[in-house]
């Protein structure tokens, strides 16, 4: 229901407006607020939460800890079984972990919202029945005359019914079509006013109360007969961007649903949401439709597939200003967590990206439990609750609420997973990818009503999730015998004995005996992912292999796959393959070394179905390179005999 309310684009913004001699006499304000009442959601119990500390629950305010609700609006009542108030006010309602909405009273007495007779997402109203009958009633009459006094009731900041006067100052038509003017009023409107009544100087409802339009004091109402005049259908003609984090062009989306009432407003709510879903899909992928010539591997797709970049904290695919698809990410936050482990996160496309280090050898146990996970994940980036100036970081929300497995286009295994922040009555939504030490993910926060769409739009980008997997032998091996491998790793083999450790795969074969590298439960391996094409299609897989001892003088080896690039690539891909055939600048054949030779390094080139001794085609169409270093070398020799040593235990599969 989110992308509805967004797309009224009439945010609440408040500032106090001038007074006027105009008043209702004490008769009938006792009648106003008789008739009408807030809107409220029941508060979700917080047992489950953790603090860092005994949270200082005195620093809130008072109302705050004692009330058992969330006040969200106001509501009206036009006859002693119906009431009225603003779509977006329901809309906010829907989805609370305490219940569904209802009505309170002066009194303070809670009543359900039954059945909904009308509703309009387009001009923001719902007209409904409760569990009460009405002590007093408001009548309602068009709008005579601009400049009359008005009043604008509501349940002003969530502190009870309040009634302020003003002027009509105008009739402004709607943004999206002119359909209908809206009224436009000086009376001063707070947060918790929407859905309230806008009453003329006989006490009669002549509008809506709607919202107010940023920087200025005037408010806006929904003439009152538009609402009278409804049908008994549930409406939503709506025109919103349609965006996608990934690509830098949308297009003009339109929502355009009716559905017969009355009906029970569960029911209601249950079929609004999943037709608002179907359809924001059913958007989506028209976009993605008009953009497919843009997309991977089409559009500026060469650096993309031609390159190998190194994601532990992951990154996301997405266009640049350019249009050129490669990674992207803001700069990375890292954390030290429990137990050596290591938390990571970063910002691309409106969502949280992190990765989890559990920081143990190996665990099994880990990848079955998220709570586990969400737990170390807020050690790292400390999520604050505010009590007064006092924050107070959480350090558990417990265990999810809501659990599903998810499988993007490359059959990766996500564990969607879904934990409660009652203290907001938000959500907070994880896809979960298990890695061989731990985790990397997504992560959005869903307010009330949006947890469908917000789970939807985390599993459409998980399609351009860009990671790399590592972790130490013993990890690799407990994740590859396990249920979380991807598709793309199904051929890889990794296993270790007196004679080293001996990789394989679909591309590649090595081995790695001791005489090259002493690998124990400490050496590690990463398998940087990368892209390309077959055909039209986006081919996720191994692009890069990295072995290392991890010990205090570093050894490493890695191999790393270059597809030929297109002859329309950048300059800078086509100068790095000339160079590989040459065996020039990084590419070349003879020892490198930093400037006190305490680092030494050397890099070979070998192409496409290379056996130990064969020599460089240079008409070959896939390139690796393969690269032996030493921190702390003793002798140059040592460097050569690694990479003698290595390319005679290397065979390239593919061509």
């Amino acid at each position: 229901m989110k992308s509805i309310a967004i797309a009224m684009l009439l945010a609440l913004s408040f500032s106090q407006a001038p007074t006027y001699a105009a008043a209702l006499d004490g008769a009938m304000q006792k009648r106003v607020r008789a008739a009408t009442f807030e809107v409220v959601v029941p508060k979700a119990p917080e047992d489950a939460v953790k603090y860092e500390r005994p949270p200082p629950y005195e620093l809130l305010p008072f109302s705050e800890r004692t009330d058992k609700f969330w006040s969200v609006g106001t509501a009206f009542a036009i006859s002693a079984d119906t009431f009225v108030t603003a779509a977006h006010v329901l809309n906010s309602a829907i989805g609370g972990q305490g219940g569904p909405p209802m009505l309170r009273d002066a009194k303070g007495k809670t009543f359900p919202i039954e059945r909904v007779l009308k509703y309009s997402a387009h001009q923001d109203f719902v007209v409904f029945t409760a569990g009460v009958r009405a002590p007093a009633t408001l009548a309602t009459r068009a709008v005579s005359q601009l400049d009359e006094p008005v009043f604008a009731v509501g349940n002003a900041l969530g502190e009870g019914v309040v009634i302020r006067d003003g002027l009509l100052t105008s009739l402004t038509p709607e943004d999206q079509d002119g359909r209908w003017k809206w009224l436009r009023y000086s009376a001063a409107t707070s947060p918790g006013n929407s859905g309230g009544p806008l009453l003329n100087a006989a006490g009669e409802v002549v509008g809506l109360v709607i919202g107010k339009s940023a920087g200025e004091n005037l408010n806006y109402a929904l003439p009152i007969e538009h609402v009278l005049d409804a049908p008994e259908i549930a409406r939503a003609e709506l025109r919103f961007p349609m965006r996608v984090p990934m690509l830098r062009d949308g297009i003009v989306a339109k929502l355009d649903l009716s559905l017969q009432l009355p009906l029970p407003l569960d029911v209601l709510t249950q079929r609004l949401i999943a037709e608002n879903l179907a359809r924001y899909r059913v958007e989506r992928d028209r976009l993605l439709k008009e953009e497919a010539a843009e997309l991977p591997p089409l559009g500026k797709s060469d650096k993309l597939l031609g390159s190998v970049d190194w994601a532990a904290c992951p990154l996301l695919l997405s266009q640049s200003k350019e249009r050129v698809w490669e990674p992207d990410g803001s700069s990375r936050e890292n954390y030290d967590v429990a137990n050596g482990g290591k938390v990571c996160a970063r910002r691309a496309g409106g969502m949280a990206l992190f990765s989890i280090e559990h920081g143990k050898t190996s665990d099994p146990a880990f990848h079955a439990s998220r709570h586990a996970a969400m737990d170390l994940l807020l050690q790292g980036i400390k999520l604050p609750r505010m009590f007064g100036e006092e924050a107070v970081a959480i350090v558990s929300l417990g265990a999810p609420v809501r659990e599903a497995e998810h499988r993007d286009r490359y059959k990766r295994r996500w564990h969607v997973s879904t934990f409660a922040m009652p203290h907001l009555d938000q959500h907070i939504v994880t896809l979960m990818l298990p890695t061989p030490n731990g985790y990397a993910g997504l992560m959005a926060f869903a307010s009330r009503g949006t947890l469908d769409m917000v789970t939807d739009q985390l599993a459409f980008a998980s399609d351009y999730f860009y990671v790399t997997y590592y972790g130490t032998l013993p990890q690799w091996q407990t994740f590859l015998a396990g249920p979380s491998r991807p598709a793309a790793l199904d051929g890889v083999k990794l296993t270790r004995d007196a004679t080293g450790l001996h990789f394989r795969s679909t591309r590649v074969e090595f081995d790695v005996p001791p005489a090259l590298l002493k690998l124990d439960d400490k050496g590690s391996v990463q398998l940087r992912m990368s892209y390309s094409r077959a055909g039209d299609a986006l081919v996720w897989d191994v692009g890069a292999i990295f072995v290392s001892d991890e010990a205090k003088d570093e050894r490493y080896l890695s191999i790393t796959r270059q597809p030929k690039p297109a002859s329309n690539a950048p300059k800078e891909l086509a100068d790095r393959w000339v160079d590989m055939l040459d065996a020039r600048g990084e590419f070349g054949s003879s020892r490198g070394h930093d400037a006190d030779f305490k680092e030494l390094w050397r890099v070979g080139v070998i192409g496409g179905g290379y056996q130990p001794g064969a020599t460089l085609d240079r008409n070959a169409t896939l390139l690796y390179s393969v690269v032996t270093h030493v921190k702390g070398a003793k002798l140059p020799r040592e460097i050569d005999d690694m990479q003698d040593l290595l390319l005679e235990n290397l065979r390239v599969k593919e061509r």
